[in-house]
């Protein structure tokens, strides 16, 4: 009769446990596939808007559209879980970005190699030839990417939690304890009478001591991802953030196609004249000038030195 009492009793309590358990693991599932639909549906429309906002710079559009898509699926990997770094893949794309339009703004006749493409991509840092938008754009898309991948991946692992430690083995001195809790009142005819929750609760922790050791660590988590919620309150939000890149990446190229004639000659002054050796730096007018000078002075004065030399009835010098 005990063992039996016992047995119904650990079925019953690891039921109970597993009950509360899936409905809390229910909630994290919801509240993840709504915030991932969510958040997947604002970076689609983001990039099916590129054609609409981009379609105006023409072939810097048309001709470029795999660097484009290659920035969102970027991102996207990103916010599934890969271990991209975000602000190395922005600044490649601007460095990409920069070599496209440079290259767009030179004679087709002019051939660009690789190496002096390297050069001008290398002065984006130092020459900001698309504004601060590169800047600005990278501090909000990392900060946005970067709450939006902790909250799922937070709201993941908490049901995740939730699964294993719902999956309770009972003891055999908490079993014990569980039958006499639920069933001693029943001995002696009074089942109606239940135990004082204070006696409950010093069960209940005794059985599921294990799992009262993660109490802090729960906590920890759970505090975490209030921070990451409150931090979606931040402005600008996560839509503005998502929805703004393809007007951003358009006034970037606008900004440096409006400065394509300072930005070109400081260039050439960096990496040198297309065709040139690389990094050859262009030399400056009044050098050039100054050198001409000089060698219509030494002319004139060896032509002099060989006129005196012919009065003297000296050789001719060479």
């Amino acid at each position: 009769m005990e063992e039996n009492l016992s047995g119904l009793t650990a079925r019953e309590t690891e039921g109970l446990i597993r009950d509360a358990g899936r409905s809390l693991q229910a909630a994290f599932n919801a509240l993840h596939r709504s915030f991932d639909t969510y958040f997947t549906e604002l970076h689609s429309q983001s990039e099916r808007s590129l054609q609409e906002a981009l379609s105006p710079l023409g072939p810097l559009y048309s001709q470029n559209t795999r660097l484009y898509g290659d920035l969102y699926n970027d991102l996207r990997q990103y916010y599934r879980g890969s271990a991209l770094n975000l602000d190395e893949t922005l600044s490649e794309f601007w460095s990409r970005l920069l070599e496209r339009t440079f290259k767009s703004s030179v004679p087709t006749e002019v051939s660009l190699s690789e190496d002096y493409l390297e050069c001008v991509a290398k002065q984006q840092e130092t020459l900001r030839p698309f504004g601060d938008v590169p800047r600005d754009m990278r501090a909000k898309v990392i900060r946005a990417f970067v709450t939006a991948r902790s909250f799922v991946q937070g709201l993941a692992v908490s049901g995740e939690v939730v699964r294993k430690v719902s999956q309770v083995s009972l003891s055999v001195e908490c079993t014990k304890a569980l039958m006499k809790l639920v069933y001693c009142p029943h001995c002696r005819g009074m089942s109606s009478v239940k135990p004082c929750s204070i006696y409950c609760s010093n069960v209940m922790k005794g059985c599921l001591a294990n799992q009262a050791d993660l109490d802090p660590e729960w906590q920890n988590l759970i505090d975490t991802m209030i921070q990451v919620v409150a931090s979606f309150s931040t402005e600008p939000s996560l839509d503005v953030v998502l929805s703004s890149i393809p007007a951003r990446i358009y006034q970037a190229i606008h900004y440096q196609q409006e400065n394509m004639d300072t930005f070109t000659a400081r260039v050439y002054q960096s990496c040198g004249t297309p065709g040139g050796n690389r990094h050859r730096k262009s030399r400056p007018p009044r050098a050039e000038e100054e050198e001409r000078l000089a060698d219509g002075l030494r002319v004139q004065t060896l032509a002099h030195c060989r006129a005196q030399a012919g009065d003297a009835g000296i050789g001719p010098l060479q």
